[in-house]
């Protein structure tokens, strides 16, 4: 799942696998219902990304409920600390040079939940090809230019995949895209028939298309 407040902040994403969270601010979310009894909470995530995209993720040995974000300001740190308070899994999802951007709140409070991601594995097969398929949808018209994937990447939507991969539901609260603006930067103006009619902005919007 993924989550945007606005079109002035970073793309921000967050998931829960298992019971349901309550909803501070603007955000979205997966949920993954929890089959059976989980395991102890220690050691838990160990190749949580890999096994989301290789299709080889045990839910039935996960600690749940379990909350997939990516630690940006605004609704990704705020739901993160929720999933803390309520003594819920949380595990933030940062790619290449993610951490960066991540909130002071989710680096103080919260960087026990960093999950690093490797190039190699956004760039694998498996997510290039869904990446592909749904750039189909959403890339359209005067949008879809030699270098639509690096503009795309700058939204740091691929690690988004991991979010919503294996959810059973996702739940968004989102900027929009206007007729006539572009996905990008949701200011620009374009041919409307090149906004995507799943009009959720930003790396918000690549969760919401691949789910």
């Amino acid at each position: 799942s993924t989550a945007a407040s606005d079109t002035d902040e970073q793309p921000s994403v967050g998931s829960t696998i298992g019971t349901e969270l309550p909803r501070p601010g603007a955000m979205a979310r997966a949920q993954l219902a929890a089959t059976e009894e989980p395991e102890a909470q220690g050691g838990l995530t160990q190749g949580l990304a890999e096994k989301i995209v290789f299709g080889k993720l045990d839910r039935s040995r996960l600690a749940l409920p379990m909350l997939l974000s990516g630690a940006c300001d605004g609704a990704d740190e705020t739901f993160g600390e929720m999933a803390v308070e309520h003594q819920h899994r949380l595990v933030h999802f940062l790619g290449p040079g993610d951490e960066e951007w991540a909130s002071a709140k989710a680096k103080e409070k919260q960087s026990h939940a960093f999950q690093h991601v490797k190039a190699e594995l956004l760039q694998d097969k498996v997510v290039s090809e869904a990446f592909d398929r749904a750039g189909e949808s959403r890339v359209l018209g005067s949008q879809r230019t030699p270098d639509w994937r690096a503009r795309v990447a700058e939204m740091a939507s691929r690690r988004n995949f991991l979010q919503v991969r294996r959810a059973d539901a996702v739940y968004v609260v989102g900027w929009r895209l206007e007729k006539g603006k572009d996905q990008f930067s949701g200011k620009r103006d374009i041919d409307p028939r090149s906004v995507p009619l799943l009009d959720v902005g930003g790396g918000t919007g690549w969760a919401c298309q691949w789910y």
